[in-house]
C-alpha cells in the first residue's frame, strides 16, 4: 500500500523548515478545508472502495466541517509571541513565544476524523506528523493526506510534513525514539496498552470513539437498544439482574466491579451508567475513570476528542528589561506597557 519504508520517512521528516507556517496558519486551515471539499466526490469515491472491502464507515461531511469550526477557535498558534506581565520592581517583562514539540507520531485505529483533527492541531502546534494505523480505511486516509500535502506544497510548505505509515505491529517505527518527541495513540484500551508498553517516548492517550456502558436495571431498555443499534463500538458491562441477551457484554454482580472492571478494561473516554439510584450514579460519577462520564444518557452524546491544544506545544519563556539599549545603537529603547 505505501512506497516508502519507516527509514524514510523518519528521515523526511527530520529538519523541515516550518518557517512558512509562521503568519500562513489561517490562510492554509481554510485552503485545507476548500480542498477537501473540493475533493469530496473523490473521497467518497474512496470511501466507497474501503466500505466495500468491509474496511470502513460512511463518511460524514457534517463531521468533518464541525472539525473545522471547534478548531478554528483556537487562539494560539505556532511562532506566536504574546506579552504575559510586567514586573515593575525588577524592571522586567515577561512573555511566551509558541513553539513545536517536533516530530509527532500519531498511532491510531484509523479513524479519518481522529487523521483531520490531528492534522488541523498539529499544524496550528508547528509539529511535523507522522500518522501510523493498521490499514483501516487506507483509501480514505491516503487521499486525506495527500490533499493536505498539496495544500502545503501551495504555501511552499514541504509535503513531507505530514505523512501515513501503514503498520501492524509499530514496533519500526517505535524503534526509531531518538527521532520522535511525542508520541499520541488514539484507540481502544488494547491499542493504548501496546504502544504504552512499546513506546519509550511521552505518550498522549485517548479512547475517543470507543465508549464504556454499565446497565444496572432494565428501566431504559427501549433506549439503549436505540444507542446498541448505532453500530459505535460501544463494551456493554450489564448487572446479573437484568435479562438482556448481549454477544460480548461483560455480566457484573454490582457497581463495585462495573467500576472495577471499567477502570482496568476501559477506554477512558466515555462512561456512561443506567440506573435508577442516585446513590450508585453518584458513586459512578466519583470513582469511574473516564474523561466523559454519562448518567442515564447515551455515552455517544458527546464525541469531541479529549486531547487539547496546548498538549501538543511548547513555550518557550521570554524575559527582557523594560527598557535597553543594543550594543550598537546609543539610543534607548522603551518598552511600551501595551
Amino acid at each position: 500500500m505505501q512506497n516508502k519504508d519507516i527509514h524514510t520517512i523518519i528521515s523526511d521528516a527530520l529538519g523541515i523548515d516550518k518557517k512558512e507556517l509562521i503568519g500562513n496558519l489561517d490562510a492554509i486551515l481554510q485552503s485545507l478545508q476548500k480542498a477537501i471539499e473540493k475533493n469530496k466526490e473523490a473521497l467518497l469515491q474512496a470511501n466507497k472502495i474501503d466500505q466495500k472491502n468491509n474496511n470502513g464507515f460512511i463518511l460524514d461531511f457534517n463531521i468533518i466541517h464541525n472539525l473545522f469550526a471547534l478548531v478554528s477557535k483556537e487562539n494560539v498558534v505556532y511562532g506566536q509571541v504574546t506579552l504575559s506581565q510586567k514586573d515593575d520592581d525588577k524592571k522586567l517583562m515577561y512573555g511566551k513565544q509558541i513553539m513545536d514539540k517536533g516530530n509527532v507520531v500519531i498511532i491510531y485505529d484509523g479513524n479519518p476524523y481522529v487523521l483531520i483533527e490531528m492534522i488541523l492541531r498539529n499544524l496550528l502546534a508547528g509539529n511535523t506528523m507522522i500518522f501510523s494505523n493498521r490499514g483501516y480505511m487506507y483509501g480514505t486516509n491516503q487521499l486525506l493526506i495527500e490533499i493536505t500535502q498539496s495544500v502545503l506544497e501551495k504555501f511552499s510548505i514541504e509535503r513531507n510534513l505530514v505523512q501515513l505509515y501503514v503498520s501492524e505491529t509499530f514496533d519500526e517505527l517505535l524503534a526509531n525514539y531518538a527521532n520522535i518527541d511525542l508520541v499520541v495513540c488514539i484507540g481502544d484500551r488494547t491499542l493504548q496498552n501496546t504502544i504504552l508498553q512499546k513506546s519509550k517516548n511521552e505518550i498522549l492517550t485517548s479512547g475517543y470513539e470507543n465508549f464504556d456502558l454499565y446497565i444496572e436495571d432494565a428501566s431504559h431498555l427501549d433506549f439503549l437498544n436505540q444507542i446498541l443499534k448505532t453500530g459505535l463500538n460501544i463494551q456493554l458491562y450489564i448487572n446479573k439482574d437484568v435479562h438482556l441477551d448481549q454477544a460480548n457484554a461483560l455480566i457484573v454482580e454490582d457497581i463495585e466491579e462495573a467500576i472495577a472492571q471499567m477502570n482496568y478494561n476501559g477506554h477512558k473516554y466515555s462512561a456512561a451508567i443506567f440506573t435508577t439510584s442516585f446513590t450508585n450514579a453518584s458513586q459512578f460519577i466519583r470513582e469511574v475513570k473516564a474523561s466523559k462520564v454519562m448518567v442515564n444518557t447515551s455515552p455517544t452524546v458527546e464525541r469531541l476528542l479529549d486531547i487539547e491544544q496546548d498538549d501538543l506545544y511548547n513555550e518557550k519563556i521570554i524575559i527582557y528589561p523594560l527598557s535597553f539599549k543594543f550594543d550598537d545603537h546609543k539610543d534607548e529603547v522603551k518598552i511600551s506597557d501595551e
